[in-house]
């Protein structure tokens, strides 16, 4: 699941307008070198040969990274021309690689197209200039190289994770501030989220890295956040955020619908409720589907409602303790006949995953059009009105566990889904 393919575009990462910088192929001689001892292979893939000093350029590579760099001639032979679809195909066949744990390099609009079409991540390098506003820049190639050994080359990009029937949820990191040395990476990860402090960088690559290395995103047909307690919270973080996750939906033509799940009226924050306090109903009464949901780069709501049936939609939300709101989601999402992928930040270490079993009335969910009509239609007990007392009574089930991804950063730790049937 980690990173074994990096695939360079030579316009305008080796050279530009015909010249290279003497310093640039100096740091990536020593990246591609770095990359091949840690067992990632660097490969060119364009359809013209470039030669450097009479040269050409994979051979030049090869000579002075001590490592074989290979050229992969689009256009040629068995490799068909960049642009169309699955024409990464035939190089992941030669290398072993599979879709995930290959990453383009490229700052051209044709790099673009190859990216869109194969289901690629995008990173574009800078140092040549910057021509366009899609994929993830970097500034330089020790920019590239913090990415690919930071994030991408996290042998368990997540944590903890579920995956039973129609519960998929998992974590890319643990939070707790109890754990000394898991304290200073949830404080950076709260202050960002919650404070719009931090380092915001930091944990947009992290989660980018994760959704795509993990290979969830191209297992959804949606990406939508889970809304805040306060709907009339704007700006800080959430805007920030929502710009890196519309550009990660680009790059593999996912729509990033902001407002698919609303919040029309404040909820409590579980920290602040005693116990008996803390049920689904919290969320369930506060939130509702926008039929209507706009594209996060359209100022206009399209003219025709959403359709779900068959589509799996992808939560984003920032920290998960019981997971209340991830699972409100979820049904909310299951009653308009679609299936739900919930994905949050950090995952508090030694608590139960709350998962609701069966949904409480589904059709009143998905007949919900409106604030108003959500008030109307969920307000009362009779939807969950014994929620509190089957809380008391839940048990730890045996056939759901967490399974804890714990990579070099983290130990394991055991985790338990309880059902509130």
């Amino acid at each position: 699941m980690a990173l074994k393919l990096i695939l360079i575009s030579p316009d305008g990462t080796v050279g530009a307008d015909g010249k290279a910088k003497r310093d640039v192929l100096c740091d990536l001689c020593k990246f591609i070198a770095r990359m091949a001892a840690r067992g990632v292979e660097v490969a060119l893939w364009a359809r013209h040969r470039m030669s450097l000093n009479g040269e050409v350029l994979d051979a030049y590579l090869t000579r002075e990274a001590k490592v074989p760099v290979r050229h992969f001639q689009a256009g040629a032979g068995p490799f068909p021309i960049r642009r169309s679809a699955g024409s990464v195909n035939p190089i992941l066949s030669v290398t072993g690689a599979a879709l995930h744990e290959t990453i383009l390099v490229g700052s051209k609009r044709g790099d673009m197209l190859a990216c869109v079409n194969n289901g690629l991540l995008l990173v574009r390098p800078a140092w040549y200039g910057d021509e366009m506003e899609y994929g993830f820049r970097v500034n330089s190639i020790g920019q590239l190289a913090r990415f690919c050994e930071v994030f991408a080359l996290r042998q368990h990009p997540i944590y903890w994770s579920i995956d039973s029937g129609n519960l998929q949820v998992c974590s890319m990191g643990p939070f707790s501030t109890y754990f000394e040395e898991f304290a200073k990476y949830g404080a950076n990860a709260k202050q960002v989220a919650k404070e719009n402090k931090g380092n915001p960088e930091f944990w947009f690559f992290a989660i980018v890295s994760t959704l795509y290395f993990s290979g969830i995103v191209h297992g959804v047909d949606f990406i939508c956040p889970f809304p805040g307690h306060n709907p009339a919270a704007i700006g800080g973080i959430r805007e920030l955020l929502d710009a890196v996750m519309s550009q990660f939906g680009k790059c593999f033509r996912k729509p990033y619908l902001r407002n698919r799940i609303v919040r029309h009226t404040q909820s409590q924050k579980s920290q602040y409720l005693k116990p008996e306090q803390k049920t689904f109903r919290n969320h369930l009464n506060t939130v509702y589907l926008n039929q209507k949901p706009r594209r996060y780069d359209r100022a206009e709501p399209p003219k025709a409602m959403l359709n779900l049936r068959s589509k799996r939609v992808l939560v984003v939300d920032d920290f998960v303790t019981n997971g209340r709101s991830l699972d409100t989601a979820r049904a909310y999402i299951e009653a308009a006949k679609g299936t739900a992928t919930l994905f949050s930040w950090l995952k508090t270490v030694n608590t139960s995953f709350y998962h609701m079993q069966p949904d409480p009335s589904s059709t009143r969910i998905r007949r919900t059009q409106s604030p108003r009509n959500q008030l109307r239609r969920r307000s009362g007990t009779e939807l969950i009105s014994s929620i509190r007392q089957r809380r008391r009574n839940c048990r730890p089930s045996s056939k759901l566990t967490t399974v804890g991804h714990g990579h070099k950063f983290f130990p394991r730790y055991a985790h338990s889904v309880q059902h509130l049937a």
